[in-house]
């Protein structure tokens, strides 16, 4: 590695060079306040006659065609840009300068036409630029690059400093360079790289994996796996959907749950550990992207498939997809059938609209995905496996009647009301509804006026009670038409209303209030129960299973026994509550021992542990704690200090 300080004219003036933004680096992205910021500078420094400091540009350096150095900017290629767009600014203004500047710190006189400009932008600007740098007035798409030359153009234009002094002024710009050796055995670029966007700035996780597969590759491979895998990917996601596709991705590969702020870390460990090159790993990247993006925009091979994906999409449970994808990935290496796959899915969608119509927690789906992308469990059979890990909180028929009598049906999340009326109106039709277009009407409205406190006994309780449950809705596509006119009136027009479950309220029910809601509640709930069907758990052996919990999850434990908990991917066998309590906490040390400091700085959490008396129980550092808890407060214990320890999501408890 070699670093020192440079000036700017230095730094480009040298002969035959090629400043080359690898296809990994990001776009071209400065806004106008940076550019603004940039310009700026440059006038103090006339204005002064001293130099500034401008930042550190780092590269790996390559030989080219006909003796020429390839510069591979690691990191500063948008401070390289804009500097290279603001002097062909002052080139295009300034005549008497034009030409040395265009020759000396533009372009290459003697290398051929793919090389004669010095920078060469990554693909995504490349156009941009070129007809910038070659006067090439006809160039009609949104872009940064010509942006920000007009803008720098401008600045020049309006400043009192002579566009000469303005350009004699950018020699001020001192910059560190820090040239990386190509050389295996040498610095590491991609941890130097890792290194330099720590701080300021982050790259998003999916730049930061696109970064490590191909930087340690020549600028040739780069470009053609660019192009035939991370190009194709980027076109799917934007770049947080991106990073959370990566995310998904690998709770695939690793069944362990992987935070936001960790996808990058984890994605590296898996690479190594796996052994992988980088054309494999981008091969198996866009794979899963298309999965993802068939599951996203529910639009895979399969209609049923399809129907089940816009279902799920609609109740926003993305955590779902590592387990969908995982599945679509079985169908293509043969390892099962679609509809296989279609029952297994139908299970998932039918447990998720049961959690949310009973308003339970879905918190725990997570860990349950994390156990399901596990095959080796249950020696691969599928349904048993999903049927173990549901059953202990699948919503019973009774529950979802229940819960879809009692529960604002039309305030909660994701759409649900929309999403039940449609799904009851394609089962008696068979046909397909556009869920865009459909609008949920409240048959009796939520603001009622005169005529309905008439007409209905209560009317303002019975609102408030029922108003928003699945009985007093319906589908229109003339929800503002109907608004709250009385319940005669709304008859007439149900009456030739082309949605069935509309009409049929119109056919049924002679008025409307506290009764015909009811009725109307318990009848559709049938059909719902009919549509998202509760599976025979009974075909799962009752002594094989164990009902498996996070350890934020509110749970029943009365009569139960534990026979195991889970921390990250370790998993220890138990017999009773203090046996996971003691298996626990010997865990925690083991990985850390900081962690009881961080226990003893909770008083209450101290008081309870380590002041041991009816029943004291030795860990393996020789701490003795106490042990006489309920099984409630044990996992109140635990759940607490996962916590604090930042694993809560790592840990999970099975019960018989």
């Amino acid at each position: 590695m070699k670093a020192d300080s440079i000036h700017l004219f230095d730094f480009l003036g040298s002969g035959k060079t090629i400043f080359e933004i690898p296809v990994f680096q990001r776009n071209y992205e400065w806004d106008k306040d940076q550019c603004e910021q940039l310009f700026k500078d440059l006038t103090v420094a006339a204005r002064t006659d001293t130099d500034h400091f401008i930042g550190a540009i780092v590269y790996v350096t390559e030989t080219g065609n006909k003796m020429s150095h390839i510069y591979r900017i690691i990191d500063g290629q948008q401070r390289l840009t804009s500097l290279t767009l603001l002097l062909k600014a002052l080139a295009d203004i300034d005549e008497q300068d034009r030409d040395e500047i265009e020759e000396e710190y533009l372009t290459n006189k003697y290398l051929d036409d793919n090389n004669h400009l010095k920078l060469k932008p990554v693909e995504h600007d490349y156009e941009a630029f070129e007809s910038v740098m070659n006067d090439m007035t006809d160039f009609d798409k949104a872009s940064k690059v010509i942006d920000n030359y007009k803008f720098f153009c401008k600045l020049i234009n309006d400043s009192d400093i002579d566009s000469s002094k303005l350009y004699e002024a950018m020699n001020h710009f001192n910059m560190v360079y820090i040239e990386l050796s190509s050389e295996s055995n040498e610095e590491n670029p991609q941890v130097i790289f890792e290194s330099l966007n720590s701080t300021g700035v982050s790259l998003s996780s999916s730049d930061l994996v696109r970064n490590f597969l191909l930087m340690k590759l020549d600028s040739q491979a780069q470009a053609e796996l660019y192009k035939k895998y991370w190009v194709k990917i980027e076109r799917m996601f934007a770049t947080k959907t991106f990073a959370e596709f990566i995310r998904h991705y690998l709770v695939v590969k690793t069944h362990v749950s992987v935070k936001r702020n960790g996808v990058y870390n984890s994605y590296k460990d898996y690479f190594i550990s796996q052994g992988l090159s980088s054309e494999d790993a981008l091969a198996d990247l866009f794979k899963f992207a298309t999965y993802y993006d068939q599951i996203l925009n529910y639009r895979s091979a399969d209609d049923v498939f399809n129907k089940i994906l816009e279902h799920i999409n609609v109740m926003d449970s993305k955590v779902l997809f590592p387990y969908l994808m995982l599945l679509m990935n079985l169908v293509d290496t043969g390892e099962t059938n679609q509809e296989e796959v279609n029952k297994l899915a139908h299970i998932l969608e039918n447990y998720l609209f049961r959690l949310k119509a009973c308003q339970m927690p879905t918190n725990g789906l997570n860990k349950i995905v994390v156990g399901l992308c596990d095959l080796s469990k249950e020696a691969g059979n599928l349904r048993l496996r999903l049927l173990k890990l549901l059953k202990a909180n699948f919503p019973d028929d009774r529950k979802l009647a229940d819960g879809l009598m009692e529960v604002d049906l039309y305030h909660q999340r994701n759409h649900l009301a929309k999403l039940s009326l449609v799904v009851l109106e394609e089962h008696r039709t068979r046909e397909t509804i556009n869920f865009d277009d459909a609008q949920v009407e409240h048959i009796m409205p939520q603001r009622l006026n005169a005529e309905w406190r008439i007409q209905v006994t209560n009317a303002d309780k019975v609102k408030e009670q029922y108003g928003g449950t699945l009985g007093n809705l319906t589908l229109t596509k003339y929800n503002q038409e109907m608004s709250n006119k009385p319940y005669s009136e709304k008859k007439e027009f149900y009456k030739d209303s082309n949605v069935s479950l509309t009409r049929e309220v119109a056919e049924t029910y002679d008025k409307w209030g506290k009764n015909a809601i009811v009725d109307r509640t318990e009848e559709l709930t049938k059909e719902l129960i009919q549509i998202f069907p509760m599976p025979d758990i009974k075909e799962v052996d009752e002594e094989a299973v164990t009902g498996e919990y996070t350890i934020d999850q509110t749970t029943d434990v009365t009569g139960k026994k534990p026979v195991q908990i889970t921390i990250s991917e370790h998993e220890y066998p138990v017999k009773t509550w203090r046996q996971m309590l003691v298996a626990f906490l010997n865990d925690i040390w083991n990985k850390d021992s900081l962690n009881f400091d961080r226990i003893k700085e909770n008083r209450q959490l101290s008081r309870m542990l380590f002041r041991p008396g009816n029943a004291p129980e030795k860990l393996e550092n020789g701490t003795v704690i106490e042990s006489n808890f309920s099984a409630t407060v044990i996992l109140a214990i635990i759940a607490k200090i996962s916590e604090i320890c930042d694993i809560t999501d790592q840990v999970s408890y099975a019960v018989k």
